[in-house]
């Protein structure tokens, strides 16, 4: 089966994805066991924007569970002379290549896993549209603080509007139930949320009781025009640091996510990066079990 959007998927197919993790979690540590159940198979990392986390976790996944990895990325193949990825996914086919994992800053996948319906296609990305495996890790995270999904109150502050986070994000609390969601950002970075009931500019408003909270990235490379908050501005009206979550909040049960990579001294300060509540780095080690997961689920089913 393909994974493309986490709106393909069910409440249930969300648990079975953590079960799976769980299964693959060594008991007592932060480690992924080795458990080379796709041994046969052969997978194609393209990934046509950056990445650090979700490549490697990819990566990581992929020779856990015993499978062929191959890499490529535009600069490296015939797209440099000319050739259509069409062409080149075509070239992955006809070569045994069992599964793509696409990142993109286009939303191509979808056309792609129409064109080869023999290829299993798993979206790593695409471009401020959705980012699935990431939301999943995000989800896990909390369902390893948390008992139940839906019943914290959440908090994503941020770039709203050019997060792929963001987006496939609110899809899987949609399907989990939650219902207790606030978003909060500068106007500018949230037009397409502001006229919304669950939209707060004020951040010290925003993060009152709030258990989960989320920062997103100002994604630079997505924005048209420059900004009219400075720099600043943001840092003294939206940044997180220690001292402002510790008296906002109102409890100390939170835990604070950021799905990566943090812009240190913006829209968090250093001084969350070693608390007991932030959980980034639990976030990174999480992608290499749920992407484990998917590919599993992906191939096997």
């Amino acid at each position: 089966m393909n994974f493309l959007n986490i709106n393909q998927l069910k409440a249930a197919e969300l648990e079975e994805i953590f079960q799976l993790a769980d299964n693959f979690l060594i008991p007592d540590s932060n480690t992924f066991k080795q458990d080379p159940i796709l041994a046969d198979k052969k997978v194609l990392n393209l990934f046509f924007e950056p990445s650090t986390r979700t490549k490697l976790s990819f990566e990581v996944a992929a020779h856990n569970l015993g499978m062929s990895v191959l890499n490529l990325d535009e600069l490296s193949s015939s797209m440099q002379k000319g050739e259509s990825l069409e062409d080149t996914i075509e070239v992955a086919c006809n070569l045994g290549i069992d599964a793509c994992i696409i990142r993109h800053k286009e939303s191509v996948i979808h056309d792609l896993a129409n064109q080869f319906p023999s290829m299993v296609f798993i979206n790593a990305g695409e471009g401020a549209i959705s980012h699935p495996s990431q939301s999943l890790l995000d989800l896990f995270t909390i369902r390893q603080n948390f008992d139940q999904l839906s019943k914290p109150n959440y908090l994503i502050v941020g770039d709203l509007d050019h997060s792929r986070v963001l987006a496939s994000f609110l899809e899987a609390l949609t399907i989990v139930g939650a219902k207790n969601i606030t978003l909060c950002s500068p106007p500018e970075l949230g037009k397409n949320y502001s006229a919304g009931p669950n939209f707060d500019e004020d951040l010290n408003s925003a993060l009152d009781g709030k258990d989960v909270i989320m920062a997103l990235r100002i994604q630079h490379e997505r924005l048209e025009g420059a900004l009219n908050i400075s720099a600043t501005d943001y840092i003294d009206k939206f940044q997180l640091n220690h001292q402002k979550l510790l008296d906002a909040v109102g409890h100390d049960r939170f835990i604070l996510l950021h799905p990566g990579p943090v812009n240190y001294g913006i829209e968090l300060n250093a001084d969350v990066k070693d608390q007991d509540y932030c959980k980034i780095n639990q976030q990174v080690m999480n992608g290499v079990g749920i992407r484990m997961a998917i590919l599993t689920k992906a191939l096997l089913s």
